[in-house]
């Protein structure tokens, strides 16, 4: 893209403290052009759903339809996508524009291969340096007439209409799209096709993804070790294909989790996807702690510029090893997240197949060109919601494979986690969360007050229906003024009933203004205010029985406790320092 038509720079604004969002995720594209792909080669009309019109996809269904087959984006905001058989009057030739999108133009050369016709598979410059030569070699092997450009793009295919299938081995150890890119169109074949990798094999995960994807289109796949078998023709198809959230955007949010506690959530990721980047979560806690760390990116290499962010933000150097495929992505992610460490002031070596991090010093501002590349893009985003100063150069790249990845950056922005006030009475929690609040541009809000507006005074509601009626329904009160973005004041018995007490646990920062009980007895006193008793003895009176009952309750829901003594102006400075997003504890 010329420099005069890239969006202009995002400047990252960085996290209050920790987040607590829930967002519908981009669909995945790695599960999408597969299962577009399966069903265009199935022999009848397939809607997909969920298939969000990333770049990626796009292409993909683009050079399904140059080819002649039935593909077309019916709903691009609902990510309807409708495949079918190729029509019976296709085209003989044409070109296939597949940008930056490496999966969709190794896929398309296999649909190629075996589509009647002249096509001429083309990519951007970026694309023009990834290799296909394996791909290509081994459809020679079949039988057809295909050449690339010194091993890459662009690829000019003769395909062809009689293809029997058969046996052939594919160099795997640059990309499993290789591997993946054959088994897509075995079935279509009337010998099937037998697919052998020998040893080695680039993020292995993807080829299963692959397998179970053709599974659900009704193909028969045996897997062995180094080879995957594809039988001929389907079995039931399905008249729709639901594809889910994707774990691969996913990662970024879960890397954010893990550094600074943000609780954060997706709508539409599904359980045992199949997709290799499910797994991150699993993968970090070896991050914890300070040290030396060894980390091997081979199972999640989509991850590895995020994992590089996260190894520059703990305490101790971080050695990414098993990345060497990564030189050859849409960008050379090696080398470009070398560089933008490198301009953040974090100390970085680069190794052939991957990164030595030196993490946890000082972190300066920074404008990161990411190369035109999606994820290089998405892991400094991570890196400015942790520190000021770090703007991104061409945003627009999200679109690759997030289309919407800057908007739901803003949401989570835009949700800090609910910070909970709890305390005894006379320990000034409504003085202190208005104060905070004002601070922080959040909205107060004080569960007595809002009980009071909803039920009446507090006294009489207790007088009426007794202290238990009284928490069950301030129970309900409590819950529904935790929402991100709020300082929520709780009545100083709140903790007492045990929903209220695991909810504020968690989901919120709980902050704990504790006092002793001749200042809670002071207060209340000079207070004067009519407040029903608890115990039956006066109020000031039952102050140190209650404080013995409730301090336990407090401290096991805690998140930072805070002297209830100290002016409001050094409680507010104490809670924004506890609270300011950093890595989390041990990290």
């Amino acid at each position: 893209m010329d420099n005069a038509d890239r969006a202009p720079d995002f400047p990252i604004e960085p996290l209050r403290w920790a987040a607590d969002a829930t967002l519908e995720l981009p669909g995945s594209k790695s599960e999408a052009n597969r299962l577009l792909v399966a069903a265009a080669l199935a022999g009848r009309r397939v809607t997909a759903t969920g298939a969000t019109a990333s770049d990626d996809v796009r292409r993909l269904v683009h050079g399904l339809a140059v080819l002649g087959y039935e593909a077309r984006f019916r709903d691009e905001a609902a990510g309807l996508v409708e495949v079918g058989p190729r029509r019976t009057h296709a085209p003989g030739r044409g070109e296939l524009p597949c940008g930056n999108a490496g999966t969709a133009l190794r896929f398309l050369t296999s649909v190629a291969a075996i589509t009647p016709g002249e096509w001429t598979l083309t990519g951007d410059a970026a694309m023009q340096r990834r290799p296909i030569g394996p791909l290509v070699a081994a459809w020679r092997r079949l039988g057809v007439d295909v050449e690339d450009t010194n091993g890459c793009p662009p690829v000019r295919v003769r395909g062809r209409a009689d293809l029997r299938g058969g046996d052939v081995e594919v160099e795997a150890g640059a990309s499993s799209q290789f591997v993946s890119s054959l088994l897509l169109v075995g079935a279509a074949l009337p010998h099937g096709l037998t697919v052998r990798w020998g040893s080695a094999l680039a993020s292995a995960d993807y080829v299963t993804l692959t397998v179970r994807s053709l599974a659900r289109l009704g193909v028969q796949v045996e897997v062995a070790p180094g080879a995957a078998r594809v039988r001929s023709g389907h079995g039931a198809v399905p008249d729709t294909l639901a594809i889910g959230g994707d774990w691969s955007a996913m990662g970024v949010w879960t890397c954010l989790a893990h550094l600074t506690g943000s609780r954060l959530a997706a709508t539409n990721l599904v359980a045992d996807s199949g997709q290799a980047d499910e797994r991150l979560a699993a993968l970090l806690p070896p991050l914890d702690g300070t040290g030396d760390r060894p980390f091997d990116v081979a199972v999640v290499p989509d991850q590895f510029p995020n994992l590089a962010v996260v190894a520059a933000f703990r305490r101790g150097t971080t050695t990414f090893t098993g990345g060497a495929n990564l030189r050859v992505k849409e960008s050379d992610r090696i080398a470009v997240m070398a560089r933008g460490l490198a301009q953040l002031g974090v100390g970085v070596e680069e190794r052939a197949d991957g990164l030595v991090v030196r993490g946890g010093g000082p972190v300066r501002a920074a404008v990161i060109d990411p190369a035109g590349d999606h994820r290089i893009a998405i892991a400094f985003a991570l890196a400015g919601l942790l520190c000021p100063g770090v703007t991104i150069a061409d945003p627009a790249c999200v679109a690759k494979s997030y289309p919407g990845f800057w908007r739901d950056l803003r949401t989570v922005q835009r949700s800090p986690r609910c910070v909970a006030v709890v305390g005894m009475r006379g320990a000034g929690k409504s003085t202190f969360a208005a104060a905070l609040a004002q601070a922080t541009g959040l909205p107060a809000i004080d569960t007595d007050r809002e009980f009071e507006r909803q039920h009446g005074p507090i006294a009489a509601f207790v007088a009426a229906h007794g202290w238990p009626a009284f928490r069950a329904r301030e129970a309900e009160v409590v819950a529904a003024a935790v929402r991100p973005g709020r300082i929520v004041a709780t009545g100083g018995g709140a903790i007492e009933h045990p929903a209220t007490a695991a909810l504020l646990a968690a989901r919120t920062f709980v902050l704990w203004l504790d006092a002793e009980a001749t200042t809670l007895r002071a207060r209340l006193a000079a207070e004067g205010a009519a407040r029903p008793s608890v115990t039956g003895a006066p109020v000031d009176q039952e102050v140190e029985a209650l404080r013995r009952r409730r301090q336990p309750l407090y401290a096991a829901v805690a998140t930072h406790r805070i002297d209830a003594a100290a002016p409001t102006a050094e409680q507010v400075g104490e809670a924004l320092r506890r609270l300011g997003c950093r890595p989390a504890a041990g990290s």
